[in-house]
């Protein structure tokens, strides 16, 4: 039996589902990060007795890569205390302004 048969008859097809959506969440996590990941197959093969037949089992890893953790931008001010604004930045006063309406436009 080839190896691509033993992996979708392995467990009724559960197997070869499993590696397919691991191959799937590992290609988005490599597209997102833009970083290398890998998969592995380890399959085991144990005797069940004289003539008995053979237990063949698959465990399938997935290692995607890291994710790159999100930052945040923050000033300090001369007393070296963190804040969000840039205290070199002047605040503009904003306010609203309202246009009269004209007749022809109404």
């Amino acid at each position: 039996m080839s190896a691509i048969k033993l992996l979708q008859e392995h467990r009724g097809g559960a197997t070869h589902e499993e590696i397919s959506d691991a191959i799937r969440d590992l290609v988005a996590a490599v597209n997102d990060e833009q970083k290398g990941g890998r998969i592995t197959i380890n399959l085991t093969i144990k005797p069940r007795g004289k003539g008995d037949g053979l237990d063949v089992g698959v465990e399938v890893k997935s290692f995607p890569p890291k994710q790159t953790p999100g930052t945040s931008v923050f000033f300090c001010d001369k007393e070296n205390n963190l804040q969000r604004q840039d205290p070199r930045q002047t605040a503009l006063e904003l306010r609203e302004i309202t246009a009269p309406v004209h007749k022809a436009l109404a």
